[in-house]
């Protein structure tokens, strides 16, 4: 950035956008206040206790969904009791009984079906309300959040909270919940079903339980350290991809490929490492539970043994049954214990995912409307500073006692230093911070006593870096009036010398641009961004280097459109271009965050001030600059070094 560079201040600050936080653990974080690889605990009162409620709208869908999960998990965990109950009558050979067991067990696993298509149904229908609740919710808070938040939240992460945290808690409302609970159901319908018909083989059935779960949580505690570790060295290489693609101009200009590459290679051999010790754990899980099965089976089968041979031919046939069920149940007695094992870490992620996304629910906005805020209507355009001093960081001020009184129309432009505070006052015009001392007042109006949403309503702003969002140029410069009438487009187009352009391309106001607008040069992207502003019809206007981009010709072209833009609007402009602040009604002039100078262009040139100083530094750059587009290079060159592009401009 030049010497007239924009008016960024210094310093930023700390912690979370310094607002305050919601609720929840605050060690272990990162320097930024969020912890992303933290996997909390298994149950969370809280968490669960703020999920709850969204629930409740749905609380018939989620009855039915719970219902036939019971429903169906009692047909699938009953059947090898119908089984046995079979073995024995044919044992005893009645075939009237078989013949009745066998109907009942054809319609416990039609029943079986229905439920679980009943429990799919409500659990996908609640599922998406669910998830679109959750994320209606983030992404209208995120929105309403103070750029303060921006400043130090890297968008990755929110984006990583709307999806996959919000993804997270959704699969443990609907399925995960609802698989616990069906867990533990056949857990107790087995425990039941085993006790009841024979108390000594179920006692045999859960000698190999103990040390099961404790194999169990031993590996649960390790998996937890590999699962964790994946998505670290996943997050790590997603940020590096992310980064060097964004970043590909710089990467390529400055010859960094093969390096990039190697520490890219480097980062994806740790992943692989990773994603191959995670996939050893939950390998090394399926054995042991192979294992107890088979231990559990043996022993049911030689108790059973040692019994049938000690019993009578009127026992056996009841036994036989018995003895069927038990080798059943074995089986399907330890996938519960699975299951459950194997959930301890989803309900770590979604208990630490719920915490992660109610800590962004939970933090407030710095700028908020007040109770009774007005609601502005209309806009004359007249602008008070009344000593107003701003800070980000506490004790490093960043503007001092500022005392400005724009009249309805005026346009004043802000020079200086990088870093004297320009930008940082057209951001408190609109309400990005709060004033730390002081009051801006709109008609009279403290800044604060006003609806937000109304006052931007009032006010356009166009940036230094055009900011065009995916969609059409009809989409983009429409984007402050969505339901605006192509002619309007076009009308705003014509008043920037856009529309020359525009036309041109094969499908005109239709042309698709692509991501922030990479088909169009640095000028176009400019000149849309300008007729979205005119669009708007601001009673405000800020422009923030907004002519930094573009050359000599289009500068004209906008020069011309600015000042019917400026007629008549209240409009604060920061440039570096001399011609931009020339036709200022005012200028000021900021250092170290306080007004030092101001008055009109010859009002301050006279002064042989700051801004004199300025002006003279910039100035002989600026003519060789115009002399060079107008009469090449070389050409300028000569002039130059014979003294004739010092001087006024005409």
């Amino acid at each position: 950035m030049g010497m007239w560079g924009g008016g960024g201040a210094a310093g930023w600050s700390t912690g979370i956008g310094g607002q305050s936080m919601g609720p929840g653990r605050a060690a272990g974080r990162g320097s930024d206040g969020w912890d992303d690889e933290y996997l909390g605990k298994a149950y969370d009162a809280e968490v669960v206790r703020r999920i709850l409620p969204y629930l409740r709208p749905y609380r018939l869908q989620a009855t039915i969904a719970f219902l036939a999960m019971v429903l169906s998990a009692a047909m699938n965990f009953a059947q090898p009791l119908i089984i046995g109950f079979a073995v024995t009558a044919g044992v005893r050979r009645d075939e009237r009984q078989v013949v009745i067991l066998l109907i009942v067990l054809a319609v416990m696993a039609v029943l079986y079906w229905l439920a679980s298509f009943a429990q799919q149904l409500a659990v996908n229908w609640l599922g998406n309300r669910l998830l679109v609740k959750l994320r209606t919710d983030m992404y209208d808070h995120m929105q309403s959040l103070s750029l303060s938040f921006y400043d130090e939240m890297e968008v990755g992460r929110m984006i990583s909270r709307l999806t996959s945290d919000v993804t997270v808690i959704q699969d443990l409302l609907t399925s995960g919940s609802l698989t616990f609970a069906a867990d533990i159901v056949g857990l107790g319908i087995i425990v039941i079903v085993l006790l009841v018909r024979d108390w000594q083989l179920a006692l045999v059935t859960f000698a190999v339980v103990p040390p099961l779960v404790l194999v169990m949580v031993w590996w649960a505690r390790h998996a937890k350290d590999a699962f964790v570790n994946v998505r670290v060295q996943v997050s790590q290489l997603y940020g590096t991809l992310a980064e060097n693609l964004s970043g590909v101009r710089a990467v390529q200009s400055m010859s960094r490929e093969d390096e990039n590459s190697r520490r890219f290679d480097q980062l994806n051999r740790q992943n692989r490492a990773a994603n191959i010790r995670a996939a050893v754990m939950t390998a090394a899980v399926m054995p042991a539970l192979e294992l107890a099965v088979a231990i559990a089976t043996a022993a049911v089968l030689i108790v059973g043994g040692l019994r049938v041979l000690n019993s009578t031919d009127a026992d056996l046939a009841v036994f036989f049954g018995v003895l069927t069920s038990f080798t059943l149940y074995v089986g399907r007695f330890f996938d519960p214990i699975r299951d459950l094992v194997l959930q301890y870490t989803m309900l770590q992620r979604a208990m630490a995912g719920g915490e992660r996304v109610f800590e962004v629910l939970d933090t407030p906005p710095r700028i908020q409307d007040r109770p009774g805020a007005l609601e502005l209507e209309t806009v004359e355009g007249r602008v008070d500073f009344d000593h107003v001093s701003f800070h980000y960081v506490e004790g490093i001020p960043v503007l001092e006692d500022i005392d400005l009184h724009v009249a309805p129309g005026e346009t004043v432009a802000f020079v200086g230093h990088t870093g004297a505070g320009k930008t940082t006052i057209t951001s408190l015009v609109s309400r990005g911070y709060e004033v730390t001392s002081g009051a801006i007042r709109i008609d009279g109006h403290d800044l604060r006593d006003i609806k937000r949403r109304s006052l931007t309503r009032h006010m356009g702003v166009v940036l230094q870096n055009p900011y065009l969002f995916s969609g059409t140029i009809r989409e983009n410069i429409a984007y402050g009036d969505p339901d605006a009438p192509i002619e309007r487009i076009q009308e705003a187009a014509r008043a920037v010398g856009a529309d020359d352009f525009i036309s041109r391309l094969p499908k005109g106001y239709d042309t698709v641009l692509q991501q922030r607008g990479q088909n169009f040069s640095v000028g176009q992207r400019q000149l849309i961004s300008f007729a979205r502003a005119i669009l708007a019809a601001p009673r405000i206007l800020v422009l923030d280097e907004a002519t930094a981009y573009v050359d000599t010709q289009t500068e004209a072209i906008i020069q011309r459109a600015l000042r019917e833009l400026l007629k008549g609007r209240t409009s604060f402009v920061i440039a570096h271009r001399l011609s931009t602040i020339r036709e200022a009604d005012r200028i000021v002039v900021l250092d170290r965050g306080r007004i030092a100078e101001i008055g009109t262009h010859e009002q301050l040139l006279a002064a042989d001030g700051i801004y004199a100083n300025l002006y003279r530094m910039t100035f002989e750059t600026e003519q060789a600059a115009r002399a060079a587009e107008l009469i090449g290079e070389d050409e300028a060159t000569a002039r130059r070094a014979r003294g004739e592009l010092i001087g006024e401009p005409g």
